[in-house]
């Protein structure tokens, strides 16, 4: 994973919050089936949960978990340097 960004998970709660308070700034809030997952970069201290490995951050980070927009999907594997797999995430 790029130490410039890191994949957390994050309590509804804390999304909601993030959400109103408009300071999400950098970090991308992604809604998976399993929750929330935040990639924010390194330092921010947004997230209220587990930080991700990277092994972790690619399982989470596929498209049959995600509910969002794949082009926000495919930003977030960019931002952790995760391999993009053209024939799954460009569609």
């Amino acid at each position: 994973m790029h130490l410039e960004h890191r994949a957390c998970w994050v309590s509804r709660d804390q999304a909601a919050a993030l959400k109103r308070a408009g300071i999400l700034g950098q970090a991308l809030l992604l809604d998976t089936f399993k929750g929330f997952i935040l990639v924010e970069p390194t330092g921010s201290e947004l997230a209220n949960g587990a930080v991700l490995s990277s092994e972790e951050a690619d399982y989470e980070l596929q498209p049959i978990w995600f509910t969002g927009r794949k082009a926000t999907l495919h930003e977030a594997r960019r931002r952790l340097g995760l391999k993009l797999d053209s024939g799954v995430l460009t569609h």
